[in-house]
């Protein structure tokens, strides 16, 4: 399992407050990540989805991840989200919070202009 596939599964079981990462979980986290891999990207042995669509994916199987804990009932929510609005999120109410809550990088310039 490489970092990326850890990061994805891991902001799912954090906004969703999972205690631990059940089977269920990974498998839900497996199946979304491999929806996006093409046919013709498996022929060239292409085993993840272009990184110019990360951002996207990540956020599909965070919240894959979460439908999974709480389809469990492993959420116990996390911050001002509990279990209760988990548990009555909509798939894309569930992208939208996984897309909220996700790191955006700012990077400073490393040359200064004159």
């Amino acid at each position: 399992m490489s970092r990326g596939q850890l990061g994805w599964i891991g902001l799912g079981a954090l906004l969703s407050g999972a205690r631990h990462i059940s089977d269920g979980m990974l498998q839900e986290a497996a199946e979304c990540l491999a929806s996006y891999i093409t046919d013709e990207e498996i022929e060239k042995s292409i085993i993840f989805p272009s990184i110019s669509s990360i951002r996207h994916i990540t956020t599909e199987v965070g919240a894959a991840v979460i439908r999974a804990a709480v389809a469990e009932k492993l959420a116990e929510g996390h911050g001002d989200v509990g279990p209760k609005e988990l548990r009555s999120m909509s798939k894309e109410e569930t992208v939208n919070y996984v897309g909220q809550n996700m790191w955006f990088p700012v990077y400073s310039p490393l040359v200064q202009e004159k």
